[in-house]
C-alpha cells in the first residue's frame, strides 16, 4: 500500500453525515473548550512537586499550554508539524493536491503523523532533560511520557473535532480561550501574589486611589498602562481585520446580478503570526534544553527566567513602551526591539506566502472556486485563466503586504506590554473576528436555505 493511501486511512474524526445546524456546532465547540480547560487542571502523575516553571515562558498562553499538566505541550506539536510540512511543500519535497478530497486527506494524515512524532520527541526531551523531573526511576519516567503523549494526542483530536463539528479550529479556539482568561486574571483579579502585590491592574489602581496616590504605571507588569494598551491593540487589530480590497464580480447565470468579492488585506489571516509565535516558543524550548546539557551558544536563562545572549534579542520585548516612558531604554533595548521587529515581519511574510500556497488561497485556487460558483469578472469571458490573471494583480501583493503588516502589528502590540501578551491579543482578535463571520454566515444560511445554493456549501465568504 502506498504511503499516501496509508495516510488517508489513519484514524480520524468522521465528518458529520449531514450539515450541522448552528446549535449543534455551538454545542461541539463548547464541549471541546470545556474538555481543554479540564485537561489543564489535571496534574502529571509522577512529577516532582514544585516543578511548574513553564519552558515556554511568556509564550505559554499562545501555545495553549499549562505546564505541569497533561497538556504541557499544548498546540506546539500541531503547529510545528504544519510549519515543517509547509517548508517541505514549498521546497518541492512533498506535493499535496489540495483541490481533491484525497489530497486533503493525505495532507491531514501527514500532519497528524508528524504532530504525533513531535509530541513524542518533545515529551522525551522534557522528561530526559530534567525539565519535567520524575519522582522515581524508569517506571515513573515511562508513565510521565505516556501522559504527555496522551495529552498531545487528545489536543490533536480536539482540534479535529472543532474543525469538523464546530466553529473555526481547535488551535484558534484554545489560543483565544487562554488569552482571554489571562486578560481577565491580569486585569481584574483582586488576589495578591507571593510578594503581597495585588495581581489585577484595575483592583491595584483602585487601591492606589483609595490611598491617595495615582499609580497608572507601576513596576508590576499588570498596570493601567498595560490595560490601556490592550484596548488600543484590540481596536487597531479589529480595524485591520476588517480592511478589504473588493474585486468586482458577477453571477454569470443571472443577468444584472452583481456584487464585489472581498479580499481581506490581512489575506492569510492570523496564521503567519501563530506560526512565528510557535516557532519562537520552540526556539525558547530548545535554548532551555541545550542549557540543561551545558550548551549556551544560543543564549541562556538565569534563575529568574531572564534571557541572555542571542535568545534575548529574538524573544518578545513586552516592556519596551514602559521602558521608553520611564527612560530606561538604552542601546541594547533598542537593538532588541529592532531585531524582534525584523524577525516578526520577515517570519510573517514567509509564512503568509507558504500558507496561501498550501491552503489553496492563491490566485489559481481562488479562480477555481469562483468558476465553480458560477461567478465571473465583468468585462472578461468566463474563463479560469482570465480570472486567475486578474486575481494575480491582487493576491500576491496583499499576501506580502498583509503578512508584513500583521507581523509589524504583532511586534508593536508586544512592545506595549498588553495584558495577555500583545501577540496573544492580536491573535485573539483575529480568531474572534473569523468566528463572528462564520457564525453570522451560519445563521444566514439557516434563516435563508436558498442562499446556500448561491454561495455554495463551502461558502464564498
Amino acid at each position: 500500500m502506498a504511503a499516501s493511501s496509508i495516510l488517508q486511512v489513519l484514524p480520524s474524526v468522521a465528518k458529520p453525515a449531514k450539515r450541522l445546524g448552528f446549535k449543534d456546532k455551538l454545542k461541539w465547540t463548547g464541549v471541546a473548550l470545556v474538555v481543554f480547560f479540564l485537561l489543564g487542571e489535571v496534574p502529571l502523575y509522577g512529577l516532582v512537586k514544585g516543578a511548574t516553571g513553564s519552558i515556554f515562558g511568556d509564550l505559554q498562553t499562545i501555545m495553549a499550554s499549562s505546564f505541569g499538566t497533561i497538556i504541557t505541550l499544548g498546540i506546539g506539536p500541531i503547529v510545528m508539524a504544519s510549519i515543517v510540512l509547509q517548508l517541505l511543500t514549498g521546497a518541492g519535497v512533498f506535493n499535496f493536491d489540495m483541490s481533491t478530497p484525497e489530497g486533503k486527506a493525505t495532507y491531514q494524515g501527514a500532519q497528524k503523523v508528524m504532530a504525533m512524532a513531535f509530541t513524542l520527541f518533545e515529551a522525551l526531551l522534557l522528561v530526559l532533560s530534567g525539565e519535567l523531573p520524575a519522582i522515581g526511576g524508569g517506571g515513573i519516567v515511562l508513565i510521565l511520557l505516556t501522559q504527555l503523549m496522551l495529552g498531545g494526542i487528545i489536543i490533536i483530536y480536539l482540534d479535529e473535532i472543532v474543525s469538523k463539528w464546530g466553529f473555526g479550529s481547535g488551535i484558534g479556539l484554545f489560543i483565544a480561550a487562554g488569552v482571554s482568561r489571562g486578560i481577565m486574571v491580569r486585569g481584574f483579579s483582586p488576589l495578591r501574589d507571593t510578594g503581597g502585590t495585588i495581581v489585577g491592574a484595575v483592583p491595584s489602581f483602585l487601591n492606589s486611589l483609595s490611598q491617595g496616590s495615582f499609580q497608572f504605571i507601576r513596576m508590576h507588569q499588570n498596570d493601567m498602562l498595560a490595560l490601556s494598551a490592550t484596548i488600543v491593540v484590540f481596536v487597531v487589530s479589529m480595524y485591520a481585520m476588517s480592511m478589504k480590497i473588493e474585486v468586482p464580480i458577477s453571477y454569470g447565470r443571472v443577468r444584472g446580478l452583481s456584487r464585489r468579492y472581498p479580499l481581506p488585506f490581512v489575506y492569510a489571516s492570523n496564521m503567519p503570526v501563530i506560526f512565528i509565535a510557535a516557532l519562537l516558543a520552540n526556539f525558547r524550548f530548545w535554548v532551555a534544553i541545550l542549557q540543561r546539557t551545558g550548551h549556551n551558544f544560543l543564549g541562556y536563562f538565569d534563575p529568574s527566567g531572564a534571557a541572555h545572549g542571542l535568545v534575548y534579542y529574538i524573544l518578545p520585548y513586552n516592556s519596551f513602551a514602559k521602558d521608553l516612558i520611564l527612560g530606561a531604554a538604552g542601546g541594547q533595548e533598542f537593538l532588541h526591539a529592532a531585531v524582534y521587529l525584523l524577525v516578526m515581519v520577515g517570519g510573517a511574510v514567509m509564512f503568509a506566502k507558504l500558507w496561501v500556497g498550501i491552503s489553496g488561497m492563491d490566485s489559481k485556487g481562488l479562480a477555481d472556486r469562483l468558476i465553480q460558483s458560477g461567478m465571473r469578472i465583468p468585462g472578461f469571458r468566463s474563463d479560469k485563466r482570465v480570472i486567475e490573471k486578474v486575481l494575480e494583480r491582487y493576491v500576491p501583493y496583499i499576501t506580502i503586504l498583509g503578512g508584513a503588516f500583521v507581523g509589524a502589528l504583532a511586534a508593536g502590540a508586544e512592545f506595549t506590554g498588553a495584558l495577555g501578551g500583545g501577540t496573544g491579543v492580536l491573535l485573539t482578535v483575529g480568531i474572534i473576528y473569523k468566528l463572528y463571520e462564520e457564525i453570522a454566515s451560519e445563521q444566514v444560511l439557516e434563516m435563508h436555505p436558498a442562499i446556500r445554493g448561491f454561495v455554495g456549501e463551502g461558502g464564498l465568504f
